[in-house]
């Protein structure tokens, strides 16, 4: 049995607490990577057949997305208060003037939003979402919110006909 030093010794035990280290961080990566793939595009067939089939034929792309509730500085707000996120739709609409965007928030009791872009593309639609805010196993969810987006734009589209011609 050979005898160590106390520098050998001390340099020991750093290369196994590197070695710990890498290791924790390799396998830290590695889980951190496969939450990431788990919440991906996880847009069910139906639910991109549901998207595409009623996407207004002017509209060259839409998205949903999370936004933080406007706060107007009333007394009854508080500043501090945690703010859950409401559900915003855009899209990008084809007129004769050019394209322009237009966007809304809508007023929701629920908790819940989702992500999704839908894009024009020359063979028709691809609906994509890459958050944390994926539809996956919400189908009734994301067809309602999908469906009060599309409306609220339209009407919004109605009340300002100036705006689309």
């Amino acid at each position: 049995m050979k005898t160590l030093t106390f520098a050998q010794r001390l340099r020991a035990g750093r290369d196994q607490e590197l070695t710990f280290k890498r290791d924790c961080a390799r396998v830290t990566l590695a889980a951190f990577v496969a939450i990431l793939a788990g919440c991906g595009d996880a847009v069910s067939d139906s639910d991109i057949q549901f998207v595409t089939a009623a996407m207004p034929a002017q509209f060259e792309a839409f998205r949903m997305y999370g936004a933080v509730p406007f706060r107007d500085g009333s007394p009854g707000l508080s500043a501090h208060a945690p703010a859950r996120l409401q559900q915003a739709c855009e899209a990008v609409i084809r007129s004769a003037k050019g394209s322009f965007r237009e966007s809304v928030v809508l007023d929701s009791e629920s908790a819940e939003y989702f992500e999704l872009d839908v894009s024009r593309t020359a063979d028709g639609w691809t609906v994509t979402t890459d958050s944390l805010a994926a539809p996956s196993g919400n189908s009734v969810g994301l067809r309602t919110q999908f469906t009060n987006c599309l409306t609220a734009i339209k009407d919004k589209l109605r009340a300002q006909p100036d705006a689309v011609q």
